[in-house]
């Protein structure tokens, strides 16, 4: 049952439709809407919680962090301070490693890792 705002709406929408205002959606006729991408890999009992997340504002967190981890690689390109080059790299491998380990990628500890020498450091065993 519609009330009449609704009715005064859909005869709005008519009169629009009618004039030729609106917009040639007829290559749409008969066919279904496209795909989304972006929600091919969440569940289909979360896709409508994720669609109404998304349509507010809020983002996961992988993305906030991808978002910032450009905004500091840009601010690096364009900074002469040293110490706050310093202070943002040191930021951003922080970043891409919280990055990495909510992406279940494994920890990578090799010599060049900033992480080795306290990993070795903890791991070594003094001898007797």
């Amino acid at each position: 049952m519609l009330t009449s705002l609704h009715r005064i709406a859909e005869r709005k929408i008519e009169q629009y439709l009618k004039e030729g205002r609106g917009p040639d959606l007829s290559h749409w006729k008969n066919k279904p809407l496209p795909l989304e991408d972006d929600m091919a890999n969440v569940p289909t009992s979360l896709r409508m919680a994720y669609r109404i997340l998304r349509n507010a504002g809020y983002v996961p967190e992988e993305v906030a962090l991808q978002k910032e981890i450009v905004r500091i690689e840009d601010m690096l390109a364009s900074c002469s301070d040293e110490k706050i080059k310093i202070k943002q790299m040191k930021k951003l491998d922080f970043l891409r490693f919280k990055l990495e380990t909510r992406m279940g990628k494994k920890l990578r500890v090799d010599c060049d890792s900033p992480y080795y020498s306290k990993v070795v450091g903890v791991l070594s065993v003094p001898e007797k």
